[in-house]
Order: structure tokens, then C-alpha cells, then sequence
């Protein structure tokens, strides 16, 4: 269980960027036929703000306590942004029907809706990362948008009635979610200095941090709680998505494990949820992406220590150390 310290540590943070967010969402969107759908999106002030908490400290490390953030707010709303449009379209792709404890977008005002705030919201992104005056940034945020909608496309094989390689899953795991982390830090770098050296240092922080986070994600996805996930809990293995875990799986697993796992993601048989969890589990496949996913979150750590102690530090430090499995039980 997480505590009330841990829980608290980014509240500030949180506001500022959420303020930042909410002003430039009602500016934009006061006068749109979308405002009643999307301005709520962002006034509800849900989400843990990642993306931009990662930004503002890595440039906040870099360029000192007290630079100016003028160009940061718009870099931080881009962020966002575009974090909660792939979400609106990826709830709609796997079926999620609660998000963050509540019913997804398409739920609640149907798929077209959902689809058209989407795109218009990606759309808006790039307004947004231009509003920086680097050029840099807006090539990194025009990637992202690259990489996102590619996962998309990407994604139907995932769930589809053939094999995958770990390859090409860690392709779409990359598109989907680690471009984006990868994105916020060093975009937040390069709003701090022109040394390539340090915004390649910290794009890989950035790779390292995004790829445990999603591998984490995944292996709650299958032992997780709704606490945990804002969503139900193995909707990964009821629509039997295929991700490092069953790879892992189809590798470790015992001839009659195996079988029955090609069973269900290959040819569809109607098995129960619980047995397919259960093989997930006794395989080891679980442990060996939980394992995969301290050591990348290590790397992360290993990275910022090397910097003199400083407030964004110790809040950079706080979010990797988020990646963590206690609490979970495998048994």
C-alpha cells in the first residue's frame, strides 16, 4: 500500500502543471463545438501528470531550481495532451470501458465522439509544441505523434491468432508508451541546453524509465487490483492481448502449458481466465518481466544519481522508485 507521503510528494507539482494545462485547454477550446467533452477532461484533474512532472524536473536538473518556465508550460500541456488522446483511442481499442476509476470517454459520449476529440486534441499538440520556439521539440513531439498512431495500427497483431516476437512486441511497446517518456525528458533537456551530450543522456533515461514503467503496467495487468489499474483487473488476458508476459510464457512453459496457451491466444478456445493467469505465473513468466523491469528501472536511478543533489532530483528519484512490486503477490 502506497503511503500518504508517497502519495502527497508530487501534489504541488501536480497543481502547477494541471493549472498550466486547464488555463490553455479553456483558452483554446472555450468557443469549440468540443468544449463540453473536452475541457472537463482536463478540469477533472485525474491522471498522475507523468509525462510533464518528468519534463519540468529534467529541465528543472539541468538549467537550475529557478529558471524561467515560460516555455515549459506549453511543453508540459503537449504532453499531457497527447497522453490523454492515445488513451481515449486506446480504451476504445482494447474495450477498457473504466479509466481511472471512471467510464472511458467512449462510454460516456460513444465511439465517433471519442475518435473526433482524439484527433482534434493530437492535432492541438502540435500548435502547442511550436509555442516553445525549438525546433527540436517540435520534431520530438511530431515522432511521438508518428509513433503513437503507428502503435495503433501495430496493435491488432497483438491481439490477433498468431505468434509475436519479443521484437516486435518491444517495437509497439516503444510506440505506444516509452517514445513518450523519452520525449518529456528530453524535450525538457533540450529547453535547458544545446549540449548533445546531455540530451542524449537524458532521451535514454527517458527510454529507460518509459520501458519499465509499461512492463510494470503489464504485469499488473495480469496480478494487479483495480487500485492498482483505475480499470478491471486481467482485462489484458480477457482480451487476450499477447506482451513480453506470454512470450515469456510460450518460452518457460511446460509442453502442456504451452499447449494450452496457443490454445487460447492462437486459436481462440474458450478457456477460463484463471487458468491462463495461472500459467502466467507458474511459468515464471511473470518474475521474468517484473525482473526486466527493476533492472531498466535501476539504469534509471544508476542515471540520476550521478547529479548533485537538488529538489527535482529527489523528485525524479521518487517517481522511478514507483516501479516497484511490493505488495504483489505471484503465489
Amino acid at each position: 500500500m502506497k503511503s500518504k507521503q508517497s502519495i502527497d510528494l508530487h501534489q504541488e507539482d501536480r497543481k502547477i502543471i494541471n493549472d498550466w494545462i486547464l488555463e490553455i485547454i479553456e483558452d483554446e477550446y472555450r468557443s469549440s463545438v468540443m468544449k463540453k467533452m473536452i475541457i472537463p477532461l482536463f478540469a477533472a484533474n485525474k491522471g498522475k501528470k507523468l509525462r510533464p512532472l518528468i519534463a519540468r524536473y529534467s529541465y528543472r536538473l539541468v538549467a537550475g531550481e529557478d529558471a524561467d518556465e515560460t516555455k515549459l508550460k506549453p511543453l508540459c500541456a503537449a504532453l499531457e495532451i497527447s497522453h490523454n488522446a492515445s488513451l481515449i483511442v486506446d480504451d476504445i481499442f482494447d474495450k477498457d470501458e473504466l479509466r481511472r476509476g471512471e467510464e472511458s470517454f467512449f462510454v460516456r459520449f460513444g465511439t465517433f465522439a471519442a475518435l473526433s476529440s482524439a484527433y482534434n486534441l493530437s492535432a492541438f499538440v502540435f500548435d502547442l509544441a511550436t509555442r516553445t520556439d525549438n525546433n527540436q521539440i517540435v520534431r520530438e513531439v511530431g515522432k511521438v505523434g508518428t509513433a503513437l498512431s503507428s502503435a495503433l495500427f501495430l496493435s491488432k497483431d497483438l491481439v490477433s491468432k498468431r505468434s509475436i516476437s519479443e521484437e516486435f512486441f518491444m517495437d509497439v511497446l516503444y510506440r505506444k508508451t516509452t517514445a513518450l517518456f523519452e520525449a518529456a525528458s528530453k524535450s525538457g533537456t533540450l529547453l535547458a541546453t544545446d549540449n548533445q551530450n546531455t540530451v542524449n543522456e537524458f532521451s535514454e533515461f527517458g527510454y529507460n524509465f518509459g520501458t519499465a514503467y509499461q512492463l510494470r503496467d503489464d504485469v499488473l495487468g495480469i496480478v494487479g487490483t483495480m487500485n492498482d489499474l483505475g480499470k478491471l483487473p486481467v482485462s489484458d488476458i480477457d482480451n487476450r492481448f499477447q506482451s513480453l508476459i506470454t512470450i515469456e510464457a510460450l518460452k518457460q512453459g511446460t509442453p502442456d502449458q504451452v499447449e494450452t496457451l496457443r490454445a487460447f491466444y492462437l486459436d481462440n478456445e474458450p478457456i477460463s481466465i484463471e487458468t491462463i493467469r495461472s500459467i502466467l505465473i507458474e511459468s515464471g513468466a511473470i518474475e521474468t518481466v517484473m525482473n526486466k523491469s527493476i533492472e531498466l528501472r535501476d539504469r534509471a536511478i544508476a542515471f540520476l544519481e550521478k547529479f548533485d543533489d537538488s529538489r527535482s532530483k529527489t523528485m525524479l528519484l521518487a517517481l522511478v522508485e514507483k516501479i516497484s512490486f511490493r505488495g504483489i503477490n505471484i503465489n
